[in-house]
């Protein structure tokens, strides 16, 4: 995710907890974490736990070794798995607070009802996680009637795109 896409995420995060530049103790979970710089940054402002997901064995070690130099390892976890299979509730039975969902692209780009994002989102909530979803602009997520979950706010940053979901 670029760098001006992340800081605009963070600085809206803060907006919404009333907490300008920084999050409440809250507990995160990273999907398609990657280098985990989402997840990181939710720690580096003040986030209480995050979980990182992560299938690819060679980037699943990178991203600890990001976590231990930063000195992050008493407040992360990192999982070893597909994020699509992946049940809601964290370490020690605790729902997240905020989800990060960035797919690969072919999967952000599928918007039909079959397609991983919608069958994800599918799953439910109690209405109190917020999930942010990164796709590319011109690709829509717009939940149908009984679906379970609402879209909060959509912002575009060039060809990026992230919608804020309440499930």
């Amino acid at each position: 995710m670029p760098d001006r896409v992340r800081e605009s995420i963070f600085n809206s995060l803060g907006s919404r907890f009333d907490t300008p530049g920084s999050l409440p103790p809250i507990r995160v979970l990273d999907l398609f974490a990657g280098s985990g710089s989402m997840g990181l940054e939710a720690l580096s402002r003040g986030a209480a736990h995050c979980t990182f997901v992560e299938r690819n064995r060679k980037v699943a070690s990178i991203l600890r070794q990001n976590i231990e130099s930063l000195g992050a390892g008493d407040f992360a976890e990192v999982l070893m798995a597909d994020a699509w299979r992946l049940a809601w509730d964290g370490p020690g039975g605790e729902s997240p607070d905020i989800v990060f969902l960035d797919p690969p692209y072919r999967d952000s780009t599928d918007d039909s009802a079959q397609g991983p994002v919608r069958r994800f989102l599918g799953r439910g909530g109690d209405g109190q996680r917020l999930v942010l979803l990164h796709h590319p602009v011109g690709t829509t997520f717009a939940p149908a009637e009984g679906d379970g979950w609402l879209i909060e706010s959509e912002r575009r940053f060039g060809s990026n795109m992230i919608t804020m979901i309440l499930l």
